[in-house]
């Protein structure tokens, strides 16, 4: 528990927002990323440099985490480029931050739900 207090310090945040962000990443290994040859713990690091100039908080790695684990739920169903379009501009910009719980959703599900990849996708990611 002291390691956890040590990460969430670092990071600005509770340990409750630590432990909720690690028992997602422990959801997307078992579903998204478990076929996933692309996904690594580094890449996450990787991801928060290149995107948010390294600023390491909670929030941060949550949204990369997030949009890594949509990419590769988009990559898994092959989908088409109308589907990918409509999931980044429901997507973009949608990211709820509320009660402790760092969730995203799509702005726009029920335009997503007429595409026949949604059902694939949404499963891939828990939703």
């Amino acid at each position: 528990m002291e390691n956890n207090l040590f990460a969430a310090t670092m990071l600005g945040c509770g340990t409750n927002d630590l432990n909720g962000f690690f028992a997602k990443l422990d959801k997307y290994e078992d579903t998204v990323f478990f076929d996933d040859e692309d996904f690594s713990y580094q890449k996450i690091v990787k991801n928060v440099r290149y995107a948010w100039n390294g600023k390491f908080t909670i929030d941060t790695l949550n949204i990369v985490l997030d949009e890594m684990a949509v990419e590769s739920a988009l990559k898994q169903v092959e989908s088409s480029e109308e589907f990918r379009l409509a999931i980044w501009d429901g997507f973009n910009g949608y990211y709820n931050i509320h009660d402790n719980a760092k969730e995203f959703w799509f702005d726009n599900v029920k335009q997503l739900q007429t595409f026949e990849e949604w059902e694939e996708f949404a499963n891939l990611l828990g939703l």
